[in-house]
């Protein structure tokens, strides 16, 4: 982590701050025993708030029987934890308005927020969990820290969103290669500054990869608001399809819904949020309906069945990876060394006799013919840059990868023939050859390739013989001088 930047970013005088009378609520209601009159006067002293809270709270979203003419009945009968939720969610719309920003998209942001905060509110109902209010404030809150990250690197930063070509979930990746940092940890030290509680913090913190947050209740929560995330992209992709599959497989897995459940909650989230963006004044854009989305995917047979999933590389378990994890590498937020391998043997495994192609690439750098060691900087530079160019070429094609050492790296492959992979990897290399000349940084490429497929079905008895094959021809590549692509083709398969 870039303790300085971390610090310039916490420290930036354009940060939002909560308004008055929603830090009075966070103090107010850290007392369980908080007189109701009290709290109600305080959100009351704000008469705007006030109205948008009672104007929410007697809205078709909550369908009270009798409406509520106050704050104070509002609280007795939706309880404490709505009204004070409601009343931060508004504070925080009020607080972070960028719309005279250049480059940051201001509604897609707010529009995500709504969309995770929604679904999380009816996931977490569907799933008992006891805090829904707080997973409808733990979705709108929890991009906080791409806030923080823009207001202190400007254009810096909007070239590391566009690099993710619309895709949230690459967001964490590209930031902790490029800064060293990734917004949900800046949003959650954002969340403990202003005070909130835990139940707040660990959504934001954990957001992105929800299998790595707490046990107990406030894991059910955080759970609720990382498929909050995954309902966001169905409702919002060009092509909604593999966030759908992702969220009926999701669903089973975190919160044991059945396939009926799961649509349920698409239908009320896809009528709740059209509600919530007219109170909140977010402009949600066009809301798809769930029973079209179904259909959709009904037609195209993409339903997953979630009694029998549909094998895959067995690299599910990534899911429950944090970036701050020791499973990944500090610098770069790819796989470490020993996670990557794991990987591997799991793949090989599960590839091995299907005909399915595998293939493995092995990268090493060196420097000049001195082979003089690289400065602090120089090495950053190359490291991060590297890091860069994988993940744009190899993301697309689902290509994991991993930092085996300070100047190896890793990339496996699956599904894709070895004549694309190696296009790939050459299209890497030149990239990298250029980028090396422009950052004044000198680096040669040494690029080995090893594959699995029907070619070489019964050569490859061990995981240990296709990276012992990969390395032999990352070898062979530095062995020609470098800047080259060799691939290993086992005799039998010649």
């Amino acid at each position: 982590m870039d303790h300085d930047l971390l610090e310039e970013v916490l420290s930036c005088p354009t940060l939002p701050s909560l308004p008055a009378v929603a830090i009075e609520v966070i103090e107010l209601t850290r007392d369980v025993n908080v007189e109701m009159d009290r709290l109600a006067a305080t959100i009351q002293n704000d008469q705007g708030l006030s109205a948008k809270v009672l104007k929410t709270v007697n809205s078709s979203y909550y369908g009270l029987r009798k409406k509520c003419g106050t704050i104070r009945q509002a609280i007795v009968v939706l309880g404490l934890s709505a009204v004070k939720s409601l009343t931060l969610g508004f504070s925080l719309v009020s607080c972070i308005d960028l719309k005279d920003k250049d480059g940051f998209d201001h509604n897609e942001y707010w529009r995500r927020g709504l969309f995770t905060g929604v679904a999380a509110r009816s996931i977490a109902k569907a799933a008992k969990c006891d805090l829904q209010d707080e997973a409808f404030l733990g979705g709108l809150l929890q991009d906080v820290g791409m806030v923080a990250l823009y207001e202190t690197l400007g254009d810096r930063y909007i070239r590391i969103i566009e690099q993710t070509g619309g895709d949230h979930r690459k967001l964490p990746g590209f930031e902790i290669a490029e800064f060293e940092l990734q917004h949900p940890d800046i949003g959650a030290m954002m969340a403990t500054r202003w005070k909130l509680p835990e139940e707040l913090i660990q959504p934001v913190k954990y957001h992105e990869r929800p299998s790595a947050g707490p046990s107990g209740d406030i894991g059910l929560l955080v759970k609720a608001v990382g498929l909050g995330n995954i309902v966001a992209d169905v409702l919002t992709n060009d092509d909604p399809q593999p966030a759908l599959r992702r969220f009926y497989k999701k669903s089973k897995e975190w919160m044991n819904f059945s396939e009926t459940e799961a649509e349920e909650i698409l239908a009320e989230v896809s009528a709740g949020t059209k509600e919530m963006a007219k109170l909140f004044d977010i402009d949600a854009g066009q809301v798809p309906e769930s029973e079209e989305l179904l259909k959709d995917a009904r037609n195209q047979a993409v339903c997953m069945s979630i009694e029998t999933p549909t094998p895959t590389l067995g690299l599910d378990s990534l899911d429950a990876l944090m970036l701050d994890s020791p499973k990944f590498d500090q610098d770069t937020g790819l796989l470490n060394s020993s996670t990557f391998e794991q990987v591997l043997a799991k793949s090989f495994e599960q590839m091995s006799g299907s005909g399915e192609p595998l293939t493995l690439v092995r990268i090493s750098f060196d420097r000049d013919e001195n082979d003089i060691p690289r400065r602090p900087l120089e090495l950053r530079k190359l490291v991060s840059g590297v890091t860069i160019i994988l993940r744009k070429h190899f993301i697309d094609s689902g290509g994991v990868l991993g930092r085996l050492d300070t100047e190896s790296f890793a990339v496996l492959v699956p599904s894709h023939s070895r004549v694309v992979v190696t296009r790939t990897a050459d299209a890497f290399r030149v990239e990298f050859e250029q980028a090396c000349e422009e950052w004044g940084v000198p680096g040669r490429a040494h690029v080995g390739i090893a594959y699995l497929d029907h070619t070489t079905q019964g050569i490859y008895q061990r995981v240990e013989q296709l990276s012992t094959a990969a390395a032999r021809a990352m070898k062979a590549s530095a062995s020609n001088g470098g800047n080259c692509i060799k691939v290993f083709t086992p005799k039998k398969a010649a």
